[in-house]
């Protein structure tokens, strides 16, 4: 899991994200086992090609296989360099077929039975549970941010994915001023709204509420924290950080497994340069990070 941001401004885009991956190990033995691990120091946020004005973050599953999304998104930069592309929105179109393709060869078995568990009229307990595990374990996505020299508004687009899917999604346009969470994104939705999505469905089906959904969400309307928009782009970067520091913060101290942690890293993309880091992790950061002390 992950906690990713975005926030599009007149000014640029800033990505944020959390550094954990989690990556399931065999162990060995006559009867292997699967064991989870957390990892903290992977990256989420990559510039596409060299010193271009577009960059991009994830969420869901941490590669394809062998193939590392490093690899992918250095791959399609350079499909980038030899054919072009005219707006960030073909941009982003152009990585959703890219990816699809790779993502329904890598996973074309599981693909297949998802789909003939989708066809079926009924489905025995097993069934459902192994369709829910195919949902949960395959789904994902990425947000496309940026702009092009020939112009140079910010644009920035939503693509997500998932196993039921049999081609690829849209690409979704972001709104200028405004924040997009994904991943992990409960903490903020009740910081700003005061309930999550998963708090707000327990209500609605717990038959204890006998209004309608839009009279819940007028009910608590008042209530929300409004968030200005069009921050200035250092404001931006503090609110995107903020956000996910947060969040790791209040995921490591809560009863639920760590699947957000890590350094925060961040990125910004500005109508007037390239994309830069605003924090990145060197190299040596999970050795720099443990030395001993005699204290």
């Amino acid at each position: 899991m992950t906690i990713a941001a975005c926030y599009l401004s007149s000014e640029g885009v800033v990505l944020g994200a959390d550094s954990t991956t989690t990556m399931y190990v065999s162990c060995p033995g006559p009867n292997p086992l699967q064991t989870e691990h957390h990892y903290n120091y992977a990256q989420k946020i990559f510039q596409i090609g060299k010193e271009s004005t577009l960059g991009i973050t994830m969420w869901g599953l941490g590669n394809l296989g062998e193939t590392s999304y490093r690899t992918l998104i250095a791959e399609f930069a350079d499909t980038l360099l030899s054919q072009g592309a005219r707006t960030v929105a073909e941009v982003a179109r152009g990585w959703n077929l890219f990816f699809w393709a790779r993502y329904s060869q890598c996973f074309a078995h599981i693909l297949r039975r998802v789909q003939q568990l989708l066809g079926q009229s009924s489905r025995t307990p097993d069934e459902e549970d192994e369709l829910e595990r195919y949902r949960l374990g395959l789904f994902g996505g990425f947000c496309i941010g940026g702009n092009l020299m020939h112009d140079r508004t910010p644009f920035a687009y939503e693509i997500l994915y998932d196993p039921t899917l049999t081609a690829p999604g849209p690409t979704t346009p972001l709104q200028s001023g405004s924040t997009r969470f994904w991943g992990c994104p409960n903490l903020i939705e009740r910081l700003i709204f005061g309930l999550d999505t998963g708090i707000f469905q327990a209500i609605m089906q717990s038959g204890k509420w006998t209004g309608t959904q839009d009279e819940l969400i007028a009910l608590m309307e008042p209530h929300f924290l409004g968030q200005p928009h069009h921050l200035p782009i250092r404001e931006a970067i503090d609110w995107v950080h903020a956000s996910i520091y947060t969040t790791i913060k209040t995921m490591k101290f809560s009863h639920m497994a760590p699947v957000c942690g890590g350094p925060v890293e961040l990125a910004v993309i500005t109508t007037d340069r390239p994309f830069r880091w605003v924090k990145h992790k060197r190299f040596d950061a999970a050795i720099a990070e443990g030395g001993l002390s005699d204290v």
